[in-house]
């Protein structure tokens, strides 16, 4: 080796230690509660993407945290809870999280959470309707275990479904959801027994919102597009700006 060559090689060292340095991790807060799940590989899964570090807090402190300011330590908060019955005064903490701009990730069954507010609804984007409520019963929604879903990408162009192509997934799918005005669909699909939109990005006050309807159990959390899918909104809704 040269003089000229051995001189580099640290200039080179120091240039990829300076941007592994710089690359940042995002800071994930997973609220947690209120239906039975496969723990350990929801954990597993989420402890697999890359640059996410997550922490955890389950009902019923998590409300308490959620209004506290150590919410201000998390990029985005992810909702994988189920509080149908959630007191009314607990929408003051969303609209809380909404004025502060924070940005959150809703799957699967956290749409099925507090049914008597309909801020709620607005917020995620959608919602299932469960009995109880007060809802028309023509209204009500339904859901189907282990189904084989093919999703197809409505949107191609956004950071969330950017490098997903088209994939089968095997999940529980929810038929006759409402949807909001004004979500932006992300992904699709015609099986008989699940609504057609089952992904989709919304905003709502100051905060950017992504759904997503897949993510029930193991085999939805060792699906790589089901990961990659989590992975990308983390990702994006941790860099978009405040609205």
């Amino acid at each position: 080796m040269s003089l000229k060559s051995s001189l580099r090689v640290p200039v080179i060292l120091i240039l990829i230690g300076v941007s592994t340095a710089c690359k940042k991790t995002e800071s994930v807060l997973l609220v947690l509660g209120g239906h039975e799940y496969d723990t350990t590989e929801f954990f597993e899964s989420f402890g697999s993407l890359n640059g996410i570090d997550f922490d955890t807090v389950s009902h019923p402190g998590a409300m308490k945290m959620l209004a506290s300011d150590r919410i201000l330590n998390y990029d985005v908060v992810v909702f994988y809870d189920f509080i149908p019955n959630m007191d009314q005064s607990d929408s003051t903490v969303f609209l809380h999280l909404s004025s502060l701009g924070k940005s959150m990730l809703f799957l699967h069954h956290s749409i099925c959470t507090f049914q008597q507010w309909d801020g709620f609804m607005h917020m995620v984007g959608g919602r299932y309707h469960m009995p109880g409520f007060g809802t028309d019963s023509l209204l009500l929604s339904d859901y189907k275990h282990d189904l084989e879903l093919e999703v197809q990408i409505a949107d191609s162009h956004h950071p969330v479904t950017r490098g997903i192509k088209a994939f089968t997934i095997r999940d529980e799918g929810y038929s006759n959801i409402a949807y909001m005005p004004g979500i932006t669909p992300l992904l699709k699909t015609e099986h008989p027994d699940c609504s057609s939109i089952v992904g989709w990005v919304n905003s709502y006050d100051r905060s950017n919102i992504v759904y997503l309807m897949l993510g029930h159990d193991k085999h939805a959390y060792s699906n790589e597009a089901f990961k990659k899918l989590l992975t990308n909104s983390i990702h994006w809704l941790s860099t978009k700006p405040t609205i």
